[in-house]
């Protein structure tokens, strides 16, 4: 039974070698996709057929070549990010602050702002006189 068969199909496939299709055929077909695909966008907006295409081109990343592809890229970005960061806050933490001449220039009197912070005086304020030599004992 399973040789009838086998051989059923056989004659089948040498029968389907020599037909071909009739003249004119191939244009036909062409011509009936081109219409159809015609009419499934005519029915859509223009919005969606953008997004049809994005979306297209987007499925096209998701394919294993070039979904490892990306995969890779991105992985090599967050390491780069992650290595300048480390460096640059090595960088901060090594470097010496460099000050300015002005800045140099008014370090005494930063200092003494803050020793009279330390003192808990106000600043700018006028003082009681009896109050003045009592800070100072």
């Amino acid at each position: 039974m399973h040789d009838d068969e086998f051989e059923a199909i056989r004659k089948l496939i040498r029968l389907k070698r020599h037909e071909n299709p009739g003249e004119g055929f191939t244009e036909d077909f062409l011509r009936e996709f081109h219409r159809r695909k015609r009419e499934v966008h005519e029915g859509q907006s223009r919005f969606t057929h953008v997004l049809d295409g994005l979306g297209d081109r987007f499925e096209a990343l998701l394919r294993p070549k070039w979904g490892f592809a990306t995969a890779a890229a991105a992985a090599v970005t967050v390491l780069l990010a992650v290595f300048l960061n480390e460096l640059n806050k090595e960088g901060q933490a090594s470097t010496p602050s460099i000050q300015t001449a002005s800045q140099l220039k008014d370090a005494p009197k930063d200092a003494s702002s803050k020793k009279s912070l330390l003192q808990n005086k106000p600043q700018g304020a006028a003082i009681p006189a009896s109050h003045e030599k009592k800070a100072r004992q």
